[in-house]
């Protein structure tokens, strides 16, 4: 059943492969991005830091594909790879956005393991909607980490 899970998050995010274009590894700019997060209920298990950090590498088209590295709650290194969306406003709202990426969260083992859905395998789907603002070379977003809490980050253009 685990295997069935984590084939159906493949067969999801293949579209937005086939999508971006031929030369999905092509990329216009790099975006650094740093961060914190924040839940909606305390908890005493709650011992890592609230840091993350991602790269991205954004295309011309605003697809874009990355890494995020991170400890999650229970203090656990964790990895987020993903590719997304982003769409711009720059006609009604100028530097204002929204964005969506879908990927594979890792890092969650042991009795934290169940804390987020689909992990049978050690690896699970996410999908993280997000809106910002940016201005020139640096950027803004709030996203949405499911029932759980926020991500803020902050980011710049490499």
């Amino acid at each position: 059943m685990n295997l069935v899970r984590s084939l159906l998050c493949l067969a999801l995010l293949s579209p937005l492969v086939a999508e971006a274009d031929d030369n999905w590894l092509s990329y216009d700019h790099l975006y650094l991005q740093g961060g914190t997060y924040t839940h909606y209920k305390s908890s005493s298990d709650y011992s890592g830091p609230d840091i993350l950090v991602s790269l991205e590498a954004v295309k011309k088209n605003d697809w874009l594909y990355g890494l995020a590295l991170f400890d999650n709650s229970f203090g656990q290194f964790s990895q987020y790879v993903y590719a997304g969306k982003i769409w711009n406003y720059h006609d009604s709202f100028e530097g204002f956005h929204s964005r969506v990426t879908a990927g594979l969260l890792h890092g969650y083992r042991g009795e934290y393991q169940d804390n987020i859905p689909f992990n049978g395998l050690g690896t699970a789907p996410a999908i993280i909607p997000s809106v910002g603002y940016k201005a020139g070379r640096y950027g803004a977003d709030v996203s949405m980490l499911g029932f759980a809490g926020l991500l803020m980050t902050v980011g710049l253009d490499l």
